[in-house]
């Protein structure tokens, strides 16, 4: 089926061979003429299950064969990740959680704690809310804005807006919560790990120049956490006084 949606503020059309797609994107369905298409086919679904196999093994997980429909909407991301570059735009495997017009990106390896740890902003923080829980889009123009997208985990939790991106933190579990200033240098290894990384030697140099031009313009914290609520009170005092 054909359909556009927008996403950081790209009008994007879809050709699906399957109804998921339309269904997860439903929150961004827009009726305006498309920028940029994306289609799938039988073959990039077949890749989709090839990486998911291959990443089973590597973690050391029980491979999962999902249907062709799910696989369809990774394919589908994975295509609108390689085009978005071409708009300053890249995609992160991460958390996103805003207070207000000010956001916060959380970035840890796979079971680390990010859902749970802004869920603990959700309990704790008046007026907070999650831009995205899983797979957001950061454009890099006047502004670093974060995007919600409907790619936001088994959790589902995102919201279609863009909101200024003020800081980035590095999660790890601690006995104390505390929370630190760190180099750009320092967390570089991270951002690469989690962010997209396309094939082609052009797209992947584009991607590693914006996640430079990131590190020029914002601030990077370290977060040792005990996932207790203190936890999200000291991230929040540090990082909402930081921006004034």
């Amino acid at each position: 089926m054909d359909f556009t949606i927008r996403i950081a503020g790209v009008n994007i059309g879809v050709n699906s061979i399957y109804n998921e797609v339309y269904t997860l994107c439903h929150d961004y369905i827009t009726n305006s003429a498309p920028d940029i298409i994306v289609s799938v086919s039988s073959g990039d679904i077949a890749h989709e299950r090839m990486i998911n196999l291959h990443e089973s093994h590597i973690e050391g997980n029980v491979f999962v064969d999902y249907p062709d429909s799910y696989l369809e909407t990774l394919a589908v991301y994975r295509k609108i990740a390689e085009l978005m570059l071409d708009y300053d735009t890249f995609l992160m495997h991460d958390a996103v959680v805003a207070v207000k017009d000010s956001a916060w990106l959380f970035t840890a390896p796979s079971g680390m704690g990010k859902t749970t740890h802004i869920r603990l902003w959700l309990d704790n923080i008046p007026e907070s809310f999650v831009v995205n829980g899983d797979k957001p889009l950061i454009h890099i123009g006047h502004d670093i804005t974060v995007y919600g997208t409907p790619w936001a985990g088994k959790e589902g939790m995102q919201k279609n807006i863009g909101v200024k991106l003020c800081g980035i933190v590095i999660l790890e579990r601690g006995i104390v919560n505390h929370i630190e200033p760190v180099s750009f240098s320092w967390v570089l290894p991270t951002l690469i790990g989690q962010s997209f990384r396309p094939n082609s030697k052009k797209e992947l140099e584009k991607s590693l120049k914006l996640i430079k031009e990131l590190g020029r313009r914002i601030p990077f914290y370290r977060l040792q956490c005990n996932m207790l609520p203190e936890a999200a009170l000291t991230a929040y005092k540090k990082l909402c006084g930081d921006i004034g």
